[in-house]
């Protein structure tokens, strides 16, 4: 069964489809699902951020909208960017590292095997250990494989 973080995010983006944006009230989302506002903000913060490809500001004001937009970035700036947040946060959860894969095979960098590989090798069951390392073990595996792919001439 989802939980209610899932919900919020496929509610989302089904209802911004192929948009290039949408506006929402945060607060008229957050009455709609009958959460905290605040659980609107954590989906917003770890769903809809520029590593998942999207862009969102607040309004001030007028109920306080947000625009949730697509990044518009090219591979090689997507990619780096990428690189650059596994380098600097050295912990990625299943989530995050299955988004990562998935847009990898969509932007064409890996194909659909490797991209099966990989989530097998990153998956909650592969790197079960008692000392709870997976999250550094998953950023370390795919930032090796993207670099990996890079000095090879990847793509």
């Amino acid at each position: 069964m989802s939980n209610m973080s899932d919900i919020i995010e496929e509610f989302l983006r089904d209802t911004m489809g192929d948009a290039p944006s949408i506006d929402i009230s945060r607060n008229d989302l957050a009455e709609f699902f009958n959460v905290a506002p605040s659980q609107i903000n954590y989906v917003l913060t770890t769903r809809f951020n520029y590593e998942h490809g999207f862009v969102t500001n607040s309004k001030r004001g007028g109920g306080g909208y947000i625009t949730i937009q697509r990044a518009s970035t090219t591979d090689e700036e997507w990619l780096l960017n990428i690189l650059d947040k596994l380098a600097k946060l050295s912990e990625v959860d299943v989530r995050t590292g299955e988004y990562i894969i998935n847009e990898l095979k969509k932007r064409e960098f890996l194909q659909e095997g490797e991209a099966e590989i990989l989530k097998t090798a990153v998956s909650a069951n592969t790197l079960s250990n008692p000392f709870k390392l997976e999250n550094r073990l998953r950023a370390s595996i795919i930032r090796q494989v993207i670099i990996n792919k890079i000095q090879k001439g990847g793509k």
